[in-house]
């Protein structure tokens, strides 16, 4: 196999950066429009403050910090990302009464997408913490405020308050924990279960992405596999074989042989066989059909013209795939070459029929045999064997020396 680099799966959808940063523009407008609002209109008793102040410089702050978004940062830049945003908050809701929860829950969803799964449930747990705390600060600072300064026409609504406070300070309790602590919950786990399902289903789409490279470049390495090994076990069976042929007529072309010309046909039905080999190589692909009926009586024609091996064939196929069919006649190729080459064999028989549930082909020979449990080298029984469990079919090898071989395949119809 060849060496393959594994596609790198992506975190989050590239358009995500985009879509979060345009959010917090908005945001940063919209606040920023109120608070200006009434600064500039000069028919409104108001007057800026240091809270404003305050404001303004966080906002500052923030709209720079939103040009970034460090998704392929370091992971402690990703949290200092995360706590500069929410610690710019936090300012917000200790010191002034400006409402900036939009924004929180806006840092919450980006944490998502920069941080691992337990930071993000550690971010949003501290940063609740922290909000709240900071919200019971300013409502403390608030009211020892307005106790110390009352407001004359605000006098009786703080009269008002302080009298409910007393009355039914369980009433005002649950009504924070209601308004506060309950919404941030609720809020933050929704937040919290879409972002990261955006997150999860994006990342799962990356890896189906990549493992259908991965299969893509697997099947494109079995396919050079399979087209090497047919030309292995086609193409060079046959130039090995025309090449004995050659240096024989040149041999018997030097002693002035009447042999010579036997020799030169079998090698010019060779040469014509390997071009057909290189042919079929070529277009098995493209190729809709590959008739297996037509097919094996050319690969008997360089037995027939030896006038030593006498060659009977019935062969009476059904129309198969052109998988199987090329399958079959890989393995009948290699059967072939091998009764040439070692078993010295004067009679093959080759017979290839259709059963009620299954596709015969049997490949007999009267040759020296040899001993099935022995290992043997060179005789491509392990290519054979692969290529009929390819097409899900088996075969069956018997063989006895002295007696010759016979190889019976068959494929399930």
């Amino acid at each position: 196999m060849s060496a393959r680099t594994t596609p790198q799966v992506s975190t989050i959808n590239p358009s995500i950066p985009k879509i979060l940063r345009y959010v917090e523009w908005a945001f940063l407008v919209m606040v920023t429009l109120r608070l200006i609002f009434p600064i500039l209109n000069k028919s409104l008793p108001y007057e800026a403050n240091n809270s404003n102040y305050l404001v303004f410089w966080v906002f500052g702050v923030l709209a720079i910090l939103s040009f970034f978004f460090p998704i392929r940062r370091p992971m402690w830049q990703r949290r200092a990302y995360i706590f500069a945003e929410i610690g710019c908050l936090l300012l917000t809701r200790i010191f002034t009464q400006v409402g900036l929860d939009l924004f929180l829950f806006l840092y919450l969803a980006k944490s998502c997408f920069l941080l691992r799964r337990r930071d993000v449930i550690i971010t949003v747990v501290l940063a609740g913490i922290a909000w709240h705390i900071g919200f019971a600060w300013w409502f403390m600072n608030a009211f020892l405020s307005d106790i110390s300064n009352p407001i004359e026409e605000q006098k009786a609504l703080f009269e008002e308050r302080v009298k409910i406070i007393q009355e039914a300070p369980q009433v005002l309790l649950a009504d924070i924990i209601f308004n506060n602590l309950v919404l941030y919950i609720s809020m933050s786990i929704l937040i919290l279960l879409l972002c990261l399902t955006l997150v999860a289903e994006y990342r799962s789409r990356q890896q189906a992405i990549a493992l259908t490279q991965e299969v893509e470049l697997l099947a494109a390495d079995l396919e050079r596999t399979r087209i090497a090994r047919d030309i292995h076990d086609s193409l060079g069976h046959t130039l090995t074989s025309l090449d004995v042929q050659l240096e024989l007529a040149q041999r018997l072309y030097e002693r002035n042989s009447n042999k010579l010309q036997p020799a030169l046909d079998t090698a010019k039905v060779l040469a014509s066989q390997s071009l057909q080999e290189v042919r079929r190589a070529v277009t098995t692909m493209r190729e809709e059909t590959f008739d297996l009926n037509k097919a094996l009586p050319q690969l008997l024609e360089s037995f027939t013209s030896n006038p030593s091996i006498t060659v009977k064939s019935k062969i009476d196929l059904p129309q198969l795939p052109l998988q199987t069919n090329h399958q079959l006649y890989c393995v009948l190729k290699e059967g072939l070459e091998n009764i040439r080459k070692h078993s010295q064999a004067q009679v093959i028989h080759l017979k290839g029929y259709a059963s009620a549930d299954a596709v015969i082909l049997e490949l007999k020979d009267d040759g020296i045999g040899f001993d099935i449990a022995k290992p043997t080298q060179g005789f491509g029984l392990r290519g054979m064997q692969e290529r009929v469990q390819l097409i899900g079919g088996s075969i069956q090898l018997d063989s006895t020396p002295g007696q010759g071989s016979c190889i019976q395949i068959r494929i399930p119809r």
